[in-house]
Formats: structure tokens, C-alpha cells, sequence
């Protein structure tokens, strides 16, 4: 009668071997969508600074001054909509970045 214990052996070692590569490709997977929201983080900053910029150089005026919370408001509703804006469709700004940053090999190296 022969011994199953050479065959258990074996399936052991195959199947860690498969769970390394799958852990490989899960571990890169993650690093690519950390890579993305960073870039997609980016874009948001940069249109938030347009957005601020934007509404610095509309004159103030009308029949009452904005009071220091309207003003805080106003800003946090930029950086809102500014953030949805990259999030979703975006300028293409996240793209660029992305691909770029990818292509060098960053994502798929260790940090």
C-alpha cells in the first residue's frame, strides 16, 4: 500500500505557491488604487486652488457684506464640489497622472 503523505506534500507546497501569486496580485492591485486616489486627491487640490482663485477675483459687492461664516462655508463648499469633481469624471488631470506615475514603475514597487 503506498503512502498518501508524499502527495499531501506536494499539494501543500502547489497550493501555497498559488496563494503567493494571488497575494502578489492583490498587493498590487491595492498599490494601483492607492496610486489612483492619490491622483485623483491631487486633482481635486489643484481644482480647488482654480476654484479659489476663481472666486478671488470676482469684485464683492451687493447689499450686505459676507460675514466670516459664509465665507467659511463658501470654501468648504468648493473643496466639496471640487473633490466630486475629481472623483468622478474629473478634468483628466488624475489620468495623466496615473499613467505617468505607473509607467515608471512606482506603483508596483514597494513604499
Amino acid at each position: 500500500m503506498k503512502s498518501i503523505i508524499p502527495a499531501t506534500i506536494g499539494f501543500q507546497k502547489n497550493s501555497y505557491q498559488v496563494d503567493k501569486r494571488n497575494e502578489g496580485n492583490f498587493t498590487a492591485s491595492i498599490k494601483n488604487k492607492k496610486l489612483a486616489d492619490a491622483c485623483k486627491d491631487f486633482e481635486a487640490i489643484m481644482l480647488n486652488k482654480i476654484m479659489s482663485s476663481m472666486r478671488d477675483s470676482l469684485p464683492e459687492g451687493g447689499l450686505y457684506e459676507k460675514s466670516y461664516g459664509e465665507k467659511i462655508f463658501q470654501s468648504m463648499l468648493d473643496e466639496e464640489m471640487t473633490r466630486n469633481m475629481a472623483h468622478g469624471k474629473g478634468t483628466g488631470l488624475a489620468r495623466l497622472l496615473y499613467e505617468e506615475l505607473s509607467k515608471k514603475g512606482n506603483c508596483s514597487q514597494g513604499t
